[in-house]
């Protein structure tokens, strides 16, 4: 077990008593610590009271959706949310990552693999060194508050998942320059998913229908096809008293 994920707390949502107790064991195996919530309401009292570093969360709750959930949480935490399901439609994975979901593993699974997946999460948390305002047409981005917001006033205020943040972050990195495909996935997912390109594939289609007019054809996240994507006309914004 590596130092750096020692100690860390894991709250487990899910109602089936084995699944949880084989998670339980594994994870404490491994040097972590573990909580356990059968359902929603139980989950977001322990989210708000104990701060685990990390949720592994099922959809199948008894009292809740485990999407609405994940929406809910959004609304006042960044905490990573790993959704462990057996629901395996696309529209329910695409609807898990669009409400928040930073990774979605089905059920039946290997439990290395989603250790490695909740710690390849904890690997990708960092501060970011980039200038802090950007702009991308009419979209003013305060990377150090976690903001996107519309300068004319016309448009509502862009909420991004965390995995959505470090993918912008990544390619304001190079505004304006190509950022190949595994160098995006290697930073922002992690070295063993540097062949994952439908992740990327998803988040990028989930930050076009966010940033872009039409998501169809985008002004500012461009396609290089089999290499990479660009930001297109991204400008830092100078800093003022008062903004």
């Amino acid at each position: 077990m590596n130092e750096i994920f020692a100690r860390r707390c894991i709250l487990i949502v899910d109602d089936h008593v084995e699944i949880v107790r084989t998670l339980v064991i594994n994870f404490r195996a491994r040097g972590y610590r573990t909580l356990a919530a059968p359902d929603a309401k139980t989950a977001l009292s322990l989210v708000a009271e104990m701060s685990p570093d990390a949720i592994v969360l099922d959809l199948g709750l008894p009292d809740m959706d485990g999407t609405d959930l994940i929406t809910q949480i959004r609304r006042w935490s960044d905490i990573p949310i790993l959704v462990l399901s057996g629901r395996t439609e696309l529209d329910k994975k695409i609807s898990a990552l669009n409400a928040g979901a930073d990774d979605y593993i089905s059920k039946p699974f290997e439990i290395d693999e989603l250790i490695a997946r909740v710690e390849a999460v904890f690997r990708r948390i960092k501060t970011t060194t980039l200038t802090p305002i950007y702009l991308m047409g009419t979209w003013r981005i305060d990377l150090s508050k976690h903001q996107i917001s519309d300068v004319s006033g016309v448009k509502e205020d862009a909420h991004l998942t965390p995995i959505e943040w470090r993918l912008i972050e990544k390619l304001l990195s190079k505004a304006g320059g190509l950022v190949p495909q595994k160098e995006l996935l290697q930073d922002v997912w992690g070295a063993e998913y540097e062949k994952e390109t439908n992740y990327l594939r998803l988040y990028i289609s989930q930050l076009r229908r966010k940033l872009e007019t039409d998501a169809r054809l985008p002004e500012f996240i461009l396609t290089e096809p089999g290499i990479g994507y660009r930001l297109n006309a991204i400008a830092p914004a100078m800093n003022q008293e008062g903004e």
